[in-house]
């Protein structure tokens, strides 16, 4: 008996807890989330007539309407507050996380008193981009990928991420999954806050051999790309230099060929003798012009003979000599 008295204690305990925070919180009170850098408007929606507006943030008066709009206080919004007297309101821009808080516009006409309006403020940080980090590991006794995978989001420091695909239905930034061989998983992470939600999707493959691909995280496909095509321009850079040099060497042999720079020159068998600064142009051929000259006489010519065209008659068999020359004359 005295253990149901106690539970039952307890349980009334909760409830007047729970009743108590109710009724300290404004039922009227309105949720407004906003993103970071965007503005809040806040207009004094009343009668005109006789009207005076006070502003607050927090319980602390920063702008005031009586006839016009003034900022009074310590103007924590001072360089960012916008006051519009055609409609009573003023307006905080480019918000900040900080600025959370509880707004409130308290107005009054003469001695009637106006309900008081009040904004609960929620400023976020939008999710601008969301990635997924993964390495794999390979248990080889059952031969089977292990895959690590880690959800990162920017913006929002603290987001809420939940993942899906591959019959997977989880939350929190980390996903453990296995796959045999040849099996593959798409999975998609989700990044949310109250005001902004983001995602992205990945494809993870269990190949047949651990390769550094697959161990490599997410390894980007451009700096593969970057390396590639830096090859093929060096490739195309050497081609191109060693093209060029074949072709000045061959123009620099045809100009050589042409300025009669050869093995062999022109043998010549008839015309006049020429000499061999005549019958060389540029003094650097191997053999130069040959000129067959042919003789009006045919005398004999030896080694030791010097050449005379104009002989006298042989010497008769009768004189005795004992000399294997001529005479030459």
């Amino acid at each position: 008996m005295n253990v149901f008295q106690e539970s039952c204690c307890s349980i009334l305990g909760v409830l007047l807890v729970f009743l108590l925070q109710g009724s300290c919180s404004d039922p009227d009170a309105e949720v407004v989330h906003k993103a970071v850098g965007e503005s809040l408007e806040l207009i004094a929606d009343y009668p005109k007539d006789g009207l005076e507006v006070q502003w607050t943030y927090n319980e602390n008066v920063f702008a005031e309407f009586d006839k016009y709009i003034k900022p009074v206080g310590s103007q924590s919004f001072l360089k960012r507050l916008k006051m519009n007297e055609d409609n009573i309101s003023v307006t905080v821009e480019d918000l900040k996380r900080q600025d959370s808080g509880s707004f409130s516009m308290v107005a009054r006409a003469g001695a009637v008193q106006h309900k008081t309006k009040i904004i609960e403020l929620h400023v976020h940080e939008l999710i601008r981009d969301v990635q997924i980090e993964y390495n794999v590991s390979r248990l080889q006794s059952e031969n089977i990928c292990t895959f690590h995978l880690r959800c990162l989001a920017s913006g929002d420091p603290n987001p809420s991420y939940s993942w899906s695909g591959h019959q997977i239905q989880t939350q929190g930034p980390h996903l453990n999954i296995s796959l045999r061989p040849a099996e593959n998983a798409t999975l998609t992470c989700t990044a949310n806050n109250t005001y902004s939600v983001n995602y992205t999707t990945e494809t993870v493959v269990c190949r047949e051999k651990l390769d550094y691909s697959s161990v490599l995280s997410g390894f980007p496909l451009k700096y593969l790309l970057i390396a590639v095509g830096a090859g093929i321009v060096v490739v195309v850079i050497f081609g191109a230099t060693l093209a060029v040099c074949c072709r000045r060497r061959s123009n620099k042999g045809q100009g050589e060929s042409e300025a009669g720079i050869t093995v062999y020159e022109e043998v010549n068998t008839d015309g006049p003798a020429k000499k061999r600064s005549e019958s060389v142009a540029n003094g650097m051929s191997i053999y130069e012009t040959v000129n067959d000259t042919k003789l009006s006489q045919n005398l004999p010519q030896t080694l030791y003979d010097k050449i005379n065209y104009q002989r006298h008659p042989a010497v008769s068999t009768s004189t005795s000599t004992s000399s294997p020359y001529q005479e030459v004359l």
